[in-house]
């Protein structure tokens, strides 16, 4: 789930509050999460 989450941030298809609701939901980890916030976005 982290690479397809990674992918979505990448693309700019979800925002840093949407990652953070994956954490709640058990898809990924705190640290995955900031590894994903970390990444630039495309414009």
């Amino acid at each position: 789930m982290y690479e397809f989450v990674l992918n979505m941030w990448i693309m700019n298809r979800v925002t840093e509050e949407k990652v953070q609701t994956y954490i709640s939901k058990g898809f990924i980890t705190q640290t995955e999460a900031s590894k994903i916030i970390t990444v630039p976005q495309q414009a």
